[in-house]
């Protein structure tokens, strides 16, 4: 999501600026856990690790299981700003890859919590 992340879009064929240098965003684990934006950019030329915070509610696609024919995909809603489990283990294994590849991290932080309901606890949010 460009408009999250501060990368600058074109409006009417003049690009507006944002927080990173122009064209250098680069979203990385964009199909799962999207409450969190993560992604590679430049700020002055300095490459760099990113980590935002979806602020709209997306929808969560959880598939049928294939060895139950009972089974069928489930939609469900997840506020923004709020870390789910898929969520917090995605923010993670964005930290551990930015720090294999020594590169420095900005975080967008604007979290208002972790989502503290007994199925988000039993599914670990606070073990990552």
């Amino acid at each position: 999501s460009t408009q999250s992340t501060g990368a600058g879009c074109e409006v009417d064929g003049k690009f507006l600026s944002g927080f990173f240098d122009k064209g250098s965003w680069s979203e990385c684990m964009n199909n799962w856990a999207k409450t969190v934006i993560t992604g590679r950019a430049r700020l002055g030329g300095i490459p760099m690790g990113v980590i935002c915070v979806e602020t709209r509610t997306v929808e969560c696609e959880e598939p049928a299981d294939p060895a139950n024919l009972d089974t069928e995909t489930k939609i469900t809603q997840q506020a923004g700003q709020v870390w789910f489990p898929d969520s917090a283990y995605k923010t993670a294994q964005a930290i551990k890859d930015f720090n294999r590849e020594e590169l420095p991290l900005i975080i967008f932080a604007n979290w208002r919590g972790f989502s503290g309901g007994v199925r988000d606890m039993y599914g670990e949010i606070l073990k990552y």
